[in-house]
């Protein structure tokens, strides 16, 4: 498993100074794909 794509996320958002999007994304995600939604539904969200 390639953890490269989490890692630099995680970078970015500490960077943008995104601490609550940081400790909430994955639960999110792993939601709205479970509701079929799509990646503008989930940044939206």
């Amino acid at each position: 498993m390639n953890d490269a794509p989490e890692i630099l996320l995680a970078h970015h958002l500490k960077a943008l100074k995104l601490p609550t999007f940081l400790r909430e994304h994955q639960k999110l995600a792993r939601q709205c794909a479970a509701e079929g939604m799509d990646h503008v539904r989930y940044l939206a969200r």
